[in-house]
């Protein structure tokens, strides 16, 4: 019902969950762009999800750094945008949290 309030159900946020996901395919490796507050760089990305995705780099960035990127999305000329938060680091990159996904 338009205007109305009430929270959506459970298995209704799994269903717009999952039909967020429609562009990727899990474990699907993708090009990006990233820019922080002083460096821009390209990198390969993976485990793209409404919340946040998985970066492969070895530069060096700290827990709670900002960032953009720009990832091209598969089998297409459209790019997903979107600022987040490094959340996580490992050896073979950082968990991304997205803050802000625009729309284009």
């Amino acid at each position: 019902m338009p205007g109305s309030n009430v929270s959506p159900k459970p298995e209704e946020l799994h269903y717009q969950r999952k039909d967020s996901r429609k562009y990727f395919v899990k474990n699907q490796l993708l090009t990006a762009r990233c820019e922080t507050i002083d460096d821009m760089f390209s990198v390969s990305v993976q485990d793209v999800s409404p919340s946040g995705a998985f970066i492969y780099t070895k530069k060096k960035l700290t827990l709670g750094q900002e960032i953009a990127m720009t990832i091209q999305l598969p089998n297409s000329d459209d790019f997903l945008k979107a600022t987040g938060e490094i959340v996580r680091i490992s050896s073979g990159g950082f968990g991304v949290e997205f803050k802000i996904i625009f729309n284009d």
